[in-house]
């Protein structure tokens, strides 16, 4: 979507000789090709030892340019030491820009690299080659240049530099504060000029070390032609201007360490955005950016690379009135032109919201998800159906954001379609998933559905219920050896992850990889149910099996969950200060009766025990129990609710506590005397 709204600037101002920078500032706290022997020598970064790399120093300037429009020019300067293997992916660099065809764009230029080792006592220096940098385009507007340092081995430090003009003035550059490994300096400059107001969103909660903004009025030049009848006047004069320069510093910035259950890391870290929030010229109204969903529709309606390309999909009607032949029935429509997409268009695994060429993907039988889910939007409306994309941003793309109109803040496109006041969200990217449900990847509170003059904010839900339910009858000799017939039946994500790694693999090789059940356990006989029929339970049978001694024992120790029990607590930091997303409510049943040898009686067997957190968020059910001389093992685990504050993650630890606990307790079977 094109971010400059302001075609034509107010003006054109003509800078000072040495152009409207940033002053102000302390000096640099370092510059490029200031290696310092200290750092050649570091082997160990001492806040965190764990460390296989530390950025030592990281500077990103941001300041506004005159002189061919309204243009943002970012500069960064980022040092990194590597001290283990387990670092050297911070030699890999990706730089994403954005360009239109209307001729707006962002330019990467000045990229500078050099790698420093040291060998037999001297500093050898590696300089980045034009030709180790490489673009990518990655769809119609946004391109990656790439890059990896040469030379880098254990204990380089590498350094790079780069600019980027930007036509897109709204945009100002975020900066992250935080990265994957620890941060031992990060700053960030910004120089603001008086006619565009920016809100400045913090993330991280971590404190700055500096914080600051200084103002300094500066005199400029300027000179603009305007329209005066059918003449065209030039005009110049001087304007004097407050310019503030915000620093913000961060040192001593701990890695940020992934943990289960976290959506993106991107949510979480330690950075700063900026919103445009007003733009006001001298002597003219102010213009108010935010909060205007219904023109960010309309735009993105008319934007050549996406509602411009479902306004021309008439070569879609042949098929699609193929498909309906005969179907009176609005859903039995939806389903016979869904599964066709399913069927003919392969994605390439891209998250996209733009494409250049529906037609020409379509032809293909491949594209990216906007691609797939647009040409099935395409499909509906040729059926006569209410249908429309829908904006998501996909759980590694971070949590959608529902206060300003921004299209970097989405990444991928699904299909809406209304039913008799019913909302089916669909996506034909997976050819496993059954109808009504999405993937995990689109399980992400809520996405933008653009429907009527200004779209609307839905719930990102599916009609499947996601459950697993594990149940067999086991056979235990006196000599120890195991022998079960299990069934495991599985619906919504789980059905979903079994599926689509069947066909991943192929089924042979799938079942030959599931009958490997570790050292002890073999699994035989394995049969699959249900593969293609996507809305009946996906269904797995076998033979479980686990070798004994060689005679009797008088005591056996049986684990009662077999190969199903919860070896370890997925929480094991003793504190966590990020929220815990399950993205789905999680329904596990396991039901397992035990036919015990003759001859043998329990000598200790598990108690029955629950655990409930607050409000039911999630329980915990464990029961054992003899009946008609068997006995019955059956353990629950529900979590109710998908999402838990950091607040309640002590409790929740806790709960995992018991439930690995009861888990790994045992059956004693000692024989009668």
């Amino acid at each position: 979507m094109k971010t400059n709204v302001f075609c034509k600037p107010w003006l054109i101002l003509l800078c000072l000789a040495m152009g409207l920078s940033t002053p102000g500032f302390s000096a640099d706290p370092f510059k490029l090709g200031q290696v310092t022997p200290e750092e050649l020598k570091m082997t160990s970064y001492a806040p965190d030892t764990s460390a296989g790399a530390v950025i030592l120093y990281d500077l990103g300037e941001s300041s506004f340019r005159f002189t061919k429009g309204t243009q943002l020019q970012f500069k960064r300067i980022v040092r990194i030491k590597i001290l283990k293997k387990s670092g050297l992916n911070q030699a890999d660099f990706l730089i994403p820009y954005y360009r239109r065809r209307d001729g707006s764009k962002e330019v990467v230029e000045n990229v500078r690299g050099f790698t420093y080792n040291v060998e037999n006592g001297e500093t050898v220096k590696v300089k980045l080659e034009d030709n180790a940098i490489f673009d990518e385009k990655q769809d119609a507007n946004w391109y990656l240049k790439k890059l990896t340092m040469p030379g880098v081995k254990v204990g380089s430090v590498i350094e790079l530099s780069y600019t980027i003009t930007s036509d897109f003035f709204r945009l100002l550059r975020e900066w992250a504060f935080q990265h994957t490994v620890p941060v031992k300096w990060s700053e960030y400059r910004v120089g603001m000029v008086p006619f565009y107001d920016y809100k400045h969103i913090i993330y991280g909660g971590r404190p700055f070390h500096i914080k600051d903004a200084k103002v300094e009025r500066k005199t400029v030049a300027y000179a603009y032609t305007d329209d005066v009848g059918f003449a065209k006047v030039d005009k110049n004069g001087s304007l004097s201007m407050s310019i503030v320069q915000y620093q913000w510093v961060m040192k001593d910035v701990p890695a940020f360490t992934e943990e289960p259950y976290l959506t993106n890391a991107k949510d979480y870290l330690s950075k700063i955005e900026f919103e445009l929030a007003k733009v006001e010229y001298p002597e003219q109204k102010p213009v108010y950016m935010t909060g205007d969903w219904e023109s960010f529709t309309k735009e993105l309606v008319k934007e050549e690379e996406f509602g411009g390309q479902l306004a021309n999909a008439t070569f879609l009607k042949k098929t699609t009135d193929g498909l309906i032949a005969g179907k009176t029935d609005s859903l039995e429509k939806v389903k016979a032109v869904l599964n066709y997409v399913k069927s003919n268009m392969r994605w390439d695994g891209k998250h996209r919201i733009y494409t250049e060429n529906l037609r020409k993907a379509f032809d293909n039988h491949l594209g990216s998800s906007s691609e797939v889910n647009l040409v099935l939007t395409a499909m509906l409306r040729q059926a006569g159906l209410d249908a429309n994309p829908m904006l998501v941003s996909t759980r590694e793309h971070g949590r959608p954001v529902t206060n300003s109109p921004m299209i970097s803040k989405f990444d991928y496109v699904i299909s809406h379609v209304a039913i008799g006041g019913k909302n089916y969200l669909l996506d034909a990217t997976e050819k496993d998933l059954p109808f009504g449900m999405l993937p995990l990847r689109c399980l992400n509170v809520q996405g933008w559905v653009m429907t009527g003059t200004a779209g609307k904010w839905l719930p990102l839900t599916g009609t499947e219920r996601n459950a697993q339910l594990v149940s067999g009858n086991i056979k235990i000799q006196p000599t120890g050896e195991v022998s079960a017939l299990l069934t495991e039946d599985y619906r919504g994500v789980p059905a979903l992850q079994a599926r689509s790694a069947i066909r991943d693999k192929g089924q042979e090789a799938y079942i030959k990889e599931f009958a490997n059940a570790g050292t002890d356990w073999v699994r035989q006989g394995v049969k699959i149910h249900n593969l293609e029929n996507l809305q009946e339970t996906f269904k797995k049978e076998y033979q479980l099996s686990k070798t004994g001694e060689a005679a009797s024992s008088d005591l056996l120790y049986i684990s009662p969950m077999l190969t199903h029990a919860l070896g370890e607590n997925p929480f094991k930091l003793a504190t966590r200060l990020y929220p815990i997303d399950f993205g789905t409510p999680v329904d596990e049943t396991y039901m397992f009766t035990y036919q015990l040898p003759q001859g043998y009686e329990v000598e200790e067997m598990p108690k029955s025990a629950t655990a409930v957190l607050p409000g039911n968020a999630a329980k915990f059910s464990y029961v054992v129990q003899m009946t008609n001389g068997q006995l019955q093992i059956i353990s629950k685990l529900n979590i109710n609710k998908t999402l838990f504050e950091a607040s309640e993650y002590g409790n929740l630890r806790e709960f995992y506590n018991r439930l690995v606990a009861k888990h790994a307790e045992k059956i004693v079977l000692k024989k009668k005397s």
